[in-house]
């Protein structure tokens, strides 16, 4: 794919449609190469909430191991507080679906405090189905 279709990818999945963010995120898992990889990741940190979970989900459909710590501390922050956790509850729920999705022991443990912890009934609902889904596969 060329240089300029991949920053078009990029700009759309940054914008403010959210059909462009949806297509740009699809365009890009089927690119499914490092450089899209590396575009996802980045847009975990777009300013649109919409956009972020375009992202996740994408990184999920492509299998990204390589997105796991940055998803699994989007999910629960740090030890000391909050920091570094996504703020919109709607992403967290996204993300702890994506972590089952990717399937990696790694991700247990943020899914658990998820579960546990989180101020948000989706998210706690989400990431108690996500470890469901974990456990069944992984069986």
């Amino acid at each position: 794919m060329s240089e300029k279709r991949i920053e078009e990818l990029q700009a759309l999945l940054a914008g403010s449609n959210r059909v462009g963010q949806i297509r740009a995120s699809l365009d890009l898992v089927n690119v499914g190469d490092q450089q899209a990889e590396s575009i996802l990741i980045s847009a975990l940190g777009n300013s649109n909430e919409h956009s972020r979970a375009c992202a996740a989900m994408a990184l999920g459909k492509m299998g990204s191991v390589r997105a796991l710590p940055r998803l699994e501390k989007l999910l629960q922050g740090n030890t000391f507080a909050h920091f570094f956790r996504e703020r919109s509850p709607e992403v967290r729920q996204t993300i702890a679906f994506v972590l089952s999705q990717i399937g990696q022991p790694s991700s247990v443990a943020a899914l658990k405090y998820a579960a546990q912890n989180d101020e948000s009934e989706v998210v706690r609902i989400e990431a108690k189905a996500a470890l469901e889904r974990y456990t069944i596969t992984s069986k």
